[in-house]
């Protein structure tokens, strides 16, 4: 399955390069459907846009851009002033906000353009994964469009003045992690719930002890796993400073 999945995003990804590509690699795989491999797209869209925001937090990184010609607060300007940037905006928990920024407004752009979108059949459907047709169907998916307009809108979100966008920001993020939290809560509850009903559904059947052993020893390993998260978060996240 995970070959599959794979397969699938890797010629997701050679759709953006052109239609010659997009037959060829796409023809690879031809039992995974458009919905799925779009599912793959927009998680690693989320995925390299966590580890932008996370390089921009890494320390040693306001060093080394300041050897980059067009900073103007570096070293080694050569550059005019009207194509220098301040790379002190291109780090830090800012430049985080300003991917964040961006990755939410096309995401919410997107939700915008689905409402009443209720099947693959609805011709808005494409927008977001095609046809609904196998991946062998070489139609185009708009992918470099997509991708190329996030990339675009993150270079461009470093342009926005800093002003009152990072307090702002800050408490759209803390309401939204907040709502992002007890959504996360409820699915999990709900598939703890789901995995314990099929499980005791299993034991009654077959009465085999086998299940309910099972069942007895993830929960516990589940207990196991969340004592210790806490302890560590406690032990690593409570510094005197």
């Amino acid at each position: 399955m995970g070959a599959v999945l794979g397969l699938c995003s890797a010629a997701q990804l050679a759709c953006c390069c052109g239609s010659t590509a997009c037959s060829l690699c796409c023809s690879a795989c031809p039992s995974c459907r458009n919905s799925t491999s779009s599912r793959i797209m927009y998680a690693l869209m989320l995925l390299l846009g966590t580890i932008a925001a996370c390089i921009t937090l890494s320390p040693g990184l306001e060093n080394v851009l300041k050897k980059v010609p067009f900073c103007s607060n570096g070293t080694g300007s050569y550059l005019p002033n009207s194509v220098v940037f301040d790379c002190d905006k291109a780090v830090g928990y800012l430049a985080v906000y300003r991917i964040c920024f961006i990755l939410t407004c096309f995401f919410a752009l997107m939700a915008l353009i689905m409402i009443g979108v209720k099947s693959s059949r609805d011709p808005r459907s494409g927008i977001q994964n095609g046809s609904g047709a196998p991946i062998s169907d070489p139609i185009p998916e708009f992918w470099g469009i997509k991708y190329l307009l996030v990339i675009g809108g993150i270079i461009g979100a470093f342009f926005i003045p800093e002003g009152t966008f990072g307090i702002t920001w800050m408490y759209f993020g803390m309401i939204g992690g907040f709502g992002f939290i007890i959504i996360q809560l409820i699915l999990i509850v709900d598939f703890a719930h789901s995995w314990a009903k099929a499980w005791v559904g299993n034991y009654e059947e077959t009465e085999s002890k086998g299940w309910y052993f099972a069942l007895i020893g993830i929960t516990l390993l589940n207990y196991a796993l969340s004592i210790t998260g806490v302890v560590l978060l406690y032990v690593f996240f409570t510094k005197a400073s």
